[in-house]
């Protein structure tokens, strides 16, 4: 549609009339040949990272940035060097309205906005948060305050608590790297603010520590007179995040706090059940009740992500309860994984309703179960089936099976088969991939289905071959559409792609990931189409998504220390640990939170003590803070610290 439209429109006017959905289309290439000259051309839209870095950069070459309440969308790509460009004088004033649309703040952006705004504060006078007042705490915004050091959270004065709790009560913390020292240390100040040992807390005491009681730990819970610590796992439940190494006792607290939960009514299980399965185990030993699918489907709505074991829960449960209720939780638990040739559910074969209504939890069939699947219900079912990445061998060799069953012999399939097959295709031999007839415009479906590349290779030269296409006519809606299967061309093939069309295309190919091999011919491509990396800005480096991970050390080692809060998250962990080795301290210590947290075990192993250093510092948000720490002298604070001391 954009590739149309392109035709009639100069990119001027399509920047100005394009509704988000398709102005996310229009690549890098195509916004710079847009005549930008204000803000009010391209705020309050919706832009995509790599174009909100480009449109941030441009305004700050107008000198428009320094509206920020107006950017909206665009704060997205508002980088570190940015806000450190900021005067002193203008930073309480940008502060708060870059908080003003917490959407578009990045842990990045808060904490260097947060590490700007505290500098500044502390040139107005020595000892700042130890003698902050209560209007000055106040006019800090809360989810910048949030990033204090802990060694000036302890610093603040009981005469401010009032407001700090008030603050802490309605904090986001979403701003806030996960390991962050700062939630311990600030839970720590809430707590001593509230001015009272912890077994005499009350609920409502408990309510104004906000999100912050996410961060309690089991330890310190069991202080709590009973009923308050009732309301209190009960308020938990709602936690979006509770550390890692705290779920384990956390859950045992819960059962033995409410009980065993096999005797659990569902509104106990309902309004605590959130807790339970954060432990795989927990959610794997939950009963088989009638009602215990539903109340799982309402918890899993709440969740940010949902484990393996809760969509086998999940699974388990939809063919149980569809099928028969004498099945003991003892012969649930005796399952083999799927893929195994035991069939975990006696004679039951896959129903209609029980394969709509499971989705991508169908990924839990036995082979043997989906063969006894009726031809029937493969047809019926045959697209929600083919929508599912994932399978392992056996189970696409019975899919096979039940596909040329249906439809016949490969040879006779037509191109509409071949796109309700979807992922089920891959089960295919090479040969037979050949004889499918698969066309440019079906393969943006079965992209992700996790095809390995010489598949890929087999299903690209049959789309070549049937649309008597090359590599070097790839127009950019074309390499859109190629995607994941541009990972099948050759180094030849991919050398002589078409430069513009690469260039308008790459933003929108939704994360490819080829093998190393495949990555660095494309990486030499995107090279030559972008300059040397040495000159990759951060809109750039946005847009080319995993290719960043075919760079050699010495390209790495050449990337501006900026960009690197802007390498995409799953790019990460791609980049080999030797060429990983490469970066520097102050690149590592760019990454930021998200970014950090994707390195490898591999990875870290590669580096030395001050890489290290600067990945940690990096993963807590503490970057820049490490040094102040160690001239204060403050202790380290954990929340198992709390505890000790409210004892």
């Amino acid at each position: 549609m954009l590739q149309g439209l392109q035709g009639d429109a100069d990119p001027t006017e399509l920047v100005q009339k394009l509704v988000d959905p398709l102005l996310h289309s229009i690549s890098l290439n195509k916004l710079k040949k847009a005549n930008i000259n204000s803000l009010g051309q391209v705020e309050n839209k919706t832009w995509s990272r790599s174009q909100a870095a480009y449109l941030a950069k441009k305004l700050q070459d107008l000198k428009q940035l320094q509206q920020y309440g107006r950017l909206h969308s665009i704060l997205q790509g508002v980088s570190c060097n940015m806000i450190e460009k900021v005067a002193d004088s203008d930073m309480q004033n940008v502060s708060q309205a870059i908080t003003e649309n917490p959407q578009w703040l990045s842990k990045v952006l808060a904490g260097c906005a947060a590490r700007k705004l505290f500098a500044t504060l502390e040139k107005e006078r020595i000892n700042y948060f130890k003698t902050i007042t209560g209007d000055e705490l106040n006019k800090i915004p809360t989810s910048l305050l949030l990033h204090l050091p802990p060694s000036k959270v302890q610093d603040l004065p009981d005469a401010v608590c009032s407001v700090f709790l008030d603050k802490m009560e309605v904090a986001n913390l979403s701003s806030l790297a996960l390991r962050a020292p700062s939630r311990p240390a600030l839970t720590k100040r809430a707590l001593l603010c509230l001015g009272k040992n912890v077994s005499k807390l009350t609920t409502e005491d408990v309510s104004r520590l906000g999100l912050l009681l996410c961060e309690l730990s089991p330890s310190h819970l069991r202080l709590m007179a009973p009923d308050v610590l009732n309301s209190t796992l009960l308020a938990m439940a709602y936690c979006k995040f509770i550390p890692q190494n705290q779920r384990a006792e956390l859950v045992y607290l819960v059962k033995e706090t409410f009980g065993d939960p096999s005797y659990w009514t569902s509104e106990t299980m309902e309004a605590l059940g959130a807790l339970l399965i954060l432990d795989d185990n927990a959610t794997s030993a939950l009963p088989n009740k009638p009602w215990m699918k539903d109340i799982l489907y309402f918890l899993k709505s709440r969740l940010s992500h949902d484990s393996d074991a809760l969509k086998k829960k999940m699974f388990d449960l939809t063919t149980n309860t569809t099928t028969t209720t004498t099945t003991t939780t003892k012969s649930n638990a005796a399952r083999k994984r799927r893929g195994a040739n035991t069939i975990g559910i006696i004679n039951v074969a896959p129903t209609v309703d029980m394969i709509e209504n499971l989705g991508m939890e169908n990924v839990y069939w036995t082979a043997a179960h989906l063969n006894m699947m009726s031809n029937d219900t493969f047809l019926t079912c045959v697209e929600t089936l083919g929508a599912i990445p994932g399978y392992n061998t056996d189970q696409l060799s019975v899919l096979i099976k039940k596909a040329t069953e249906a439809f016949g012999p490969v040879s006779q399939m037509n191109e509409s088969t071949v796109i309700q097959l979807g992922c089920i295709t891959q089960g295919f031999s090479s040969s037979d991939l050949m004889k499918l007839p698969f066309s440019l415009d079906s393969l943006e479906k079965i992209a992700h289905c996790g095809w390995n590349e010489s598949q890929m290779a087999v299903v690209w030269k049959v789309v070549a071959k049937r649309n008597n296409l090359t590599a070097q006519q790839l127009g950019a809606a074309d390499i859109v559409v190629l995607n994941q299967f541009i990972c099948g061309l050759n180094s030849s093939e991919i050398g002589s792609l078409n430069k513009e069309a690469f260039r308008d295309a790459v933003g929108s190919m939704n994360g490819i990931h080829c093998s190393f091999k495949v990555t660095e011919q494309l990486k030499n491509l995107a090279v030559s189409a972008f300059g040397d990396p040495s000159t990759w800005t951060e809109a750039d480096v946005s847009d080319l998504g995993n290719i960043i991970a075919g760079l050699n050390p010495n390209e790495l080692a050449a990337l501006d220390p900026s960009v690197f809060s802007f390498v995409s998250e799953t790019c990460i962990q791609v980049i080999p640990p030797a060429n990983f080795a490469a970066l520097s301290v102050a690149q590592l210590e760019a990454l930021g939170p998200d970014n950090a947290a994707m390195v490898t075990t591999e990875q870290k192993a590669a580096l030395k003590s001050d890489q290290r250093a600067a990945l940690e510092s990096s993963e807590t948000g503490t970057r820049a803070q490490a040094q102040a720490s160690v001239q204060s002298g403050a202790p380290s604070v954990s929340v198992e610290g709390i505890s000790a001391i409210m004892k």
